[in-house]
């Protein structure tokens, strides 16, 4: 079975006057199955996501395992966090 290396950054907003993402909540890295991989990076959770308010971008780039999304971001409906996750393939 592939296994994909997710680190997963949290970033809140800075309280300055620029609307700036600066302080750093978490960061956690996971090994995840290709199953899990495909249903966070899946065109209709994209989709359901952003019709909740938020923003998702999907940043997709050449691997060892073809043509994937490398890199997520997600900001929540209220743009206070951000969520950057990002896929090493193995």
């Amino acid at each position: 079975m592939e296994q994909i290396t997710m680190t997963k950054t949290r970033l809140s907003k800075n309280t300055s006057p620029k609307n700036t993402f600066k302080l750093l909540d978490e960061i956690t890295t996971e090994v995840i199955p290709r199953e899990r991989y495909e249903f966070i990076t899946k065109t209709e959770t994209l989709k359901w996501f952003r019709s909740l308010g938020g923003s998702e971008t999907a940043e997709r780039s050449y691997t060892c395992r073809g043509y994937n999304v490398t890199k997520l971001t997600s900001t929540s409906p209220d743009k206070q966090i951000k969520v950057i996750r990002e896929f090493k393939f193995q």
